[in-house]
């Protein structure tokens, strides 16, 4: 299968390549498959005026999901010492995908098909979605404030602006990956 990538940066996009910055990258480029950045580009338009999206990865090779998957169990090590091996592959799979040679779903981040991203505002800032992007807790859920009852100021703005988020991205095409609000795949 032939795939068209383009370089995301090129089209508006603030761009902040989070692997090129931690060293795990060659390239600043944010690389994705061309009908991506394409319904990338449609659900921008159905942000509130002057509000764009910041993008931490889109394609990305697996020897930089290799690296991704090593300072994800170190982190989770860290966090929780007394966890086994079995409790940590669970989580760390939950949130990184395993690193297999060949990748075939257009829906991946090896295929271009999947993009890590926020919203800003129309002065840069990112929008408040309760974590940092690849917070490894159940608190970076897509849904997480929709269950919860009793929610602080800040919760509740998370939760508006995770709303805000998917439905521009669902209505352009997207599919949300459940455990991380960041994460949209693409299909076609």
């Amino acid at each position: 299968m032939k795939l068209t990538f383009v370089d995301l940066g090129k089209l508006g996009f603030v761009m902040e390549p989070r692997y090129y910055f931690f060293g795990w990258s060659d390239s600043p480029r944010v690389m994705a498959r061309k009908s991506l950045a394409v319904a990338l580009a449609r659900a921008r338009k159905l942000l509130p005026k002057g509000c764009n999206f910041k993008v931490w990865d889109c394609q990305r090779d697996r020897r930089v999901q290799l690296k991704m998957i090593a300072a994800f169990r170190r982190r989770l090590i860290a966090a929780h010492p007394k966890w086994n091996e079995r409790r940590l592959e669970k989580e760390i799979f939950t949130f990184a995908s395993r690193p297999k040679l060949r990748v075939t779903r257009l829906d991946h981040h090896r295929n271009g098909g999947a993009v890590d991203l926020t919203v800003i505002d129309r002065q840069g800032r990112e929008l408040w979605m309760g974590t940092d992007h690849d917070d490894l807790t159940p608190v970076a859920a897509m849904d997480y404030f929709e269950s919860v009852t009793s929610l602080r100021a800040m919760d509740k703005e998370a939760k508006k602006n995770r709303r805000l988020l998917k439905k521009a991205m669902v209505k352009a095409g997207f599919y949300v990956y459940a455990p991380e609000w960041w994460h949209f795949g693409f299909e076609r």
